[in-house]
């Protein structure tokens, strides 16, 4: 007799094949053929399967139409089923599906938008933690800015694109009854998802902004940062790029990275901070 473990990876692989046989001794038959009923359950996983893809990529949905979409979601879930309980995460791989799935074609700009779209849930349901207080920063001597680390809050995602994936994500919400022409060639976005109090907020970055988060991300130290950003982007503006970061409440933590050692956070450094004048610049 197989194990219920045995016997509910069978009943899995029962439901995503469409082999009439594939109930084996799975069923019985109770007034209704074995394959019958199944057939039920299949069409409940399936329909579970796409409403949750709905409402993770409603804008992907309406750029593709909704036949593209199931079909879409159908071939995706056949490669990526679900391996969880909680179908929350079912969509995760779908934006590297997309990118493989239509590389070379018109539409490849559908993986970044759904990119997009997988951030939002992400900042959804990311861990909760309040931005910090920068009144630390007060007291941080001018000779060890540069040696500064900050720590993103986890309730935060940055997507960047050579599309302009935020206009197209505007241009698609249901409040939107005809969606605009958006032009392909508009140029480049770069996205900041943050989660506030009661909603999730998007903003399109500056460039150097962008770089500097991705660095911060990475738990780059602000002057090793800086000069990477600056080596990329001509006319970066340090001072604006820290006050428009800071000014959104970005950053949960932040630390001196000698005193610390990187990627750990150094109680020692934070308590010694005393509110002083912030030099300025």
């Amino acid at each position: 007799m197989p194990s219920l473990r045995d016997t509910q990876i069978a009943f899995s692989a029962a439901l995503r094949s469409e082999d009439p046989g594939a109930a084996g001794l799975l069923l019985v038959d109770d007034g209704i053929a074995p394959e019958d009923r199944l057939q039920i359950y299949r069409n409940n996983h399936r329909l579970a399967v796409l409403a949750t893809m709905q409402a993770t990529y409603p804008v992907i949905e309406r750029l593709g139409g909704a036949d593209w979409f199931r079909h879409s979601v159908s071939r995706y879930h056949d490669i990526y089923p679900s391996r969880s309980g909680d179908l929350q995460y079912l969509g995760e791989n779908y934006p590297d599906f997309l990118r493989s799935a239509l590389a070379g074609t018109s539409h490849g700009y559908f993986a970044d938008v759904a990119a997009l779209e997988w951030g939002y849930q992400c900042v959804l349901t990311a861990a909760d933690r309040a931005p910090v207080d920068l009144e630390v920063l007060r007291a941080v001597a001018a000779q060890d800015y540069e040696r500064l680390v900050f720590v993103p809050r986890p309730a935060l995602r940055l997507v960047q694109s050579e599309f302009p994936i935020f206009a197209i994500w505007q241009a698609n919400q249901p409040s939107v009854p005809e969606v605009p022409a958006t032009r392909l060639d508009a140029g480049p976005s770069r996205v900041l998802l943050i989660r506030r109090e009661d909603h999730v907020e998007l903003r399109e970055l500056s460039e150097g902004s962008s770089l500097l988060l991705q660095h911060w991300l990475a738990a780059t130290p602000l002057g090793a940062a800086a000069a990477a950003v600056a080596a990329r982007v001509v006319e970066f503006d340090l001072g604006l790029s820290l006050r428009e970061l800071l000014s959104l409440a970005t950053i949960a933590d932040v630390f001196c990275a000698d005193e610390c050692g990187s990627g750990a956070r150094c109680d020692s450094y934070m308590a010694a901070l005393r509110p002083a004048a912030l030099p300025d610049g």
